[in-house]
């Protein structure tokens, strides 16, 4: 038997009744809305929601209420005020708030999801350490409960210290609670021209009575400046106790990377207390490395107990320990020491230790830049700061004071104070010894690089091939030159006094200006110009030009003056008394024992320099016996000679003189009679011939003046 109704009518009767039924139930959950929804409740709950803030809220007279899926209210240019003002502190376009069916028929309303859209918050950091927005948050909590928040593209305006800060596109989803708490999404951009910063976070949130905390939190935030992008990842914890109103960050990680520079970067901090406005880290360990194909960067960090308030910052110790490794050598650094910064004074460290290392890579070992310092360092700002330290450079003692300052639009100058025992140089010339392409300093070619001014006292410098004693100069560089002025040394046993300097062309340009007194002649030419034919003390002063990047390179284009004024000394290479004893001409002295020389008693030079060749005309020796005029040129680069002298007898200035030439090489010169200039006004051989006899018979008795 077919109990269900087949009948038409039935059917068109159900529906009917089904469909009133529906529009019934529509038009009194519609009904429940618009009442439980009416303006003057909507304004009691607002104003009731600011009590005790002295704050007001308005929004447009246009509301708007939906029951589907829940019942929905809907408000629009909400705006909060500053606390006894009109302006606006919160703007709000549109917020949409739906509650629970529920709360249509009891007192505990359940809010199933608040949105809110385009809203506009400006937060300030209080002189008292308050924010602007606290009284709010610290209202009574009502009845009602939250199950959702959403907020979408928002803009959060925050002021720290005077400093602004604005956040844009701001979102926060909020989710439901369950049995592990509140899953909640967070992100925002900070569009700042030099430094945009996007990000993100998300995590887990749980509230009680008591507190707030976030066991789980992870933050993501990534960032593009000169075409490089850095990235930032940070884990943790937070715990916000309300009763005593302490924030606890515990298990900080922190990630950093950054594209172009390939830098990474970890740090770790155990426990982090925000409480009555300080802030307290009681460690921060980190590691990092980074590099390019020029070298690699390795590093590692630590702060100990660091204790932030609003106008102090204390830091027991820090300690920063750094590598720099290429393919030539590796430098490492160390900094430690205490640390307080005032607002009102800035930074101060009164026990900064330094130490500095620099070696080679690959090769047997050359340290230098070998340093411990100690001493006190204090900065104003970032673009004034001093500093004061004692302690070894290269094993020696120095002292050493340091002050960086900028002015507007212009450039930064570091001046700086340095005195040091001894300074070996020879480890620091080597780069300029291997013929770099460009061995001016790199880093002053940096833009960022100040301008140097320097006061140097050195009692003792070494290089490869002389000593100075008693070194006093000022230094200056730039990007455009390096200058030693008002330069004072011993040097070679005697004093000199002048300047040096270094332009920053291609290649190099050199200026030295000397005028050195009572300094022994044979290093001194030597280490300038790679001979040793003169020996002696005396005074010589020297103005010569030069460019190039090797010692032949500036030898070719040296130009310039040397004037040598030598007491009791001699010409090595040529022995004037044998040529005179035995008439004869050795072609090789290279092997002569001992090795040939001329004594004298005064000798005396000026001599021009031209593109590397030294010109000379009428240089006087004198000795017991001789009395030598020569002119000539000697080709500094190469080493060859080329004088023609004239040697008189000094004790009969009567008899005619034996005219020499002498050729060749600085180390194996040949000597050899200049017959043209002895026979001249002669026209036969025997007329030649005898003058030349007469000539060396009356030399031999200069020499030996009893013999008959």
């Amino acid at each position: 038997m077919n109990l269900l109704p087949n009948s038409g009518k039935f059917w068109l009767k159900f529906l009917i009744f089904s469909l009133i039924a529906v529009i019934a139930t529509a038009a009194g959950l519609y009904a429940s809305v618009y009442n439980f929804f009416t303006p003057k409740r909507i304004e009691t709950l607002t104003q009731s929601a600011l009590q005790s803030t002295q704050r007001t809220i308005r929004f447009s007279p246009e509301i708007q209420r939906s029951w589907f899926p829940r019942p929905t209210l809907t408000l629009k240019n909400v705006v909060i005020s500053y606390p006894n003002s009109t302006q606006a502190a919160i703007h709000i376009k549109e917020t949409n708030i739906g509650i629970g069916w529920s709360s249509l028929w009891n007192d505990t309303p359940i809010i199933e999801k608040w949105v809110l859209k385009g809203a506009d918050v400006s937060i300030e950091r209080t002189e008292n350490g308050k924010w602007s927005l606290q009284d709010l948050w610290q209202q009574p909590r009502n009845t009602a409960t939250l199950n959702r928040l959403v907020v979408e593209n928002s803009t959060l305006r925050l002021k720290l210290d005077n400093t602004p800060y604005t956040i844009e596109d701001f979102s926060l989803n909020l989710r439901s609670e369950d049995s592990d708490g509140r899953r909640f999404k967070i992100n925002g951009n900070i569009r700042n021209p030099q430094f945009p910063l996007e990000w993100n976070g998300n995590g887990l949130l749980k509230i009680n009575a008591a507190n707030w905390s976030i066991p789980e939190l992870r933050f993501e935030a990534q960032s593009r400046r000169d075409q490089d992008t850095v990235k930032i990842n940070i884990t943790s914890a937070l715990d916000w106790q309300t009763q005593n109103h302490t924030l606890q960050v515990n298990n900080i990680n922190l990630r950093a990377e950054s594209v172009q520079r390939n830098l990474h970067l970890t740090a770790q901090a155990p426990l982090l207390i925000f409480k009555d406005n300080h802030l307290n880290l009681n460690t921060v360990s980190g590691a990092f490395t980074a590099g390019s194909p020029d070298g690699q960067w390795d590093g590692s960090f630590k702060l100990d107990k660091t204790n932030l308030r609003p106008s102090v910052i204390t830091l027991d110790s820090f300690e920063l320990n750094g590598r720099y490794k290429n393919q030539l050598r590796q430098t490492s650094f160390t900094v430690s020491g205490p640390m307080l910064w005032q607002k009102k004074t800035g930074l101060q460290s009164d026990n900064v230790r330094i130490t500095t290392l620099q070696d080679t890579v690959n090769r047997l070992p050359q340290p230098r830049f070998i340093s411990l310092l100690d001493g006190n360092f204090s900065l104003t700002d970032f673009g004034n700061w001093q500093g004061s330290f004692k302690g070894t450079f290269d094993r020696q003692p120095v002292a050493l004071s340091l002050k960086y300052q900028t002015q507007a639009e212009q450039k930064p100058t570091l001046e700086a104070g340095v005195a040091l025992q001894k300074l070996n140089l020879t480890p620091y010339l080597e780069d300029f010894q291997a013929g770099s392409d460009d061995p001016y300093p790199k880093f002053l070619n940096r833009t960022n690089t100040p301008d140097i001014i320097a006061s140097i006292k050195v009692n003792n410098i070494q290089t490869p091939g002389f000593q100075l004693d008693n070194v006093e100069t000022r230094l200056t560089a730039n990007n455009e030159h390096i200058t030693l002025s008002n330069f004072k040394a011993g040097l070679y046993g005697g004093r000199t006094e002048g300047g040096i300097s270094i332009a920053n062309t291609n290649p190099l340009s050199y200026h030295l200006q000397q005028n050195a007194e009572s300094v022994q002649i044979q290093p001194l030419l030597q280490d300038l110009f790679g001979f040793h034919s003169f020996s002696g003390n005396g005074n010589a002063v020297i103005d010569l030009t030069t460019k190039g990047n090797n010692r032949e390179q500036l030898l070719k284009n040296l130009n310039g003056m040397l004037t040598l004024n030598i007491s009791e000394g001699a010409w090595h290479g040529i022995d004037m008394d044998n040529i005179l004893k035995n008439g004869i001409i050795s072609k090789d002295n290279t092997n002569q024992t001992p090795p040939p020389k001329t004594p004298f008693h005064h000798f005396v030079l000026n001599s021009e320099i031209d593109k590397g060749i030294s010109r000379h005309v009428n240089t006087e020796l004198f000795s017991d016996s001789l009395h030598v005029v020569s002119s000539g040129y000697t080709d500094l680069s190469t080493q060859e000679l080329s004088e023609d002298l004239l040697i008189r007898n000094a004790l009969n200035p009567q008899n005619k003189p034996i005219p020499l030439k002498i050729r060749g090489t600085v180390q194996n010169p040949s000597i050899t009679i200049d017959y043209n200039r002895l026979t001249d006004g002669l026209n036969s051989p025997q007329e030649k011939q005898k003058a030349l006899e007469n000539t060396l018979r009356e030399q031999w008795q200069w020499i030996n003046p009893n013999r008959k």
